[in-house]
């Protein structure tokens, strides 16, 4: 797989993600003396789809060893899906699992 294929902060910042700065201070001390994650970030985008849904992404520590956790909501804030992920393929592959026509 080629390094481009990787999620970068870039990759979502310039998809309109938007960094979340005091989510990411509060949760990324944690995230350091727990699992000595330095570069811990989080961001999140509504969609513009017909039906928007919530992503938030982040690259704290998790069970699968990949580098992103997505978390995505309904309209109402509900949770309909979870994955952690690498690649922008994995990522846009679940934007079409749940209908969104946003792709990184």
């Amino acid at each position: 797989m080629k390094k481009s294929n990787f999620i970068t902060n870039d990759n979502l910042l310039n998809a309109g993600f938007k960094f979340r700065k005091d989510e990411t201070k509060l949760i990324g001390k944690y995230q350091k003396e727990e699992y000595g994650i330095d570069d811990y970030v989080m961001y999140q985008l509504w969609t513009t789809d017909e039906h928007s849904i919530k992503l938030d992404i982040d690259n704290g520590w998790n069970n699968s060893g990949r580098k992103w956790s997505l978390h995505i909501d309904n309209d109402a804030c509900e949770t309909i899906g979870y994955a952690d992920i690498d690649t922008i393929e994995q990522f846009n592959k679940l934007m079409e699992i749940f209908d969104s026509k946003f792709r990184l």
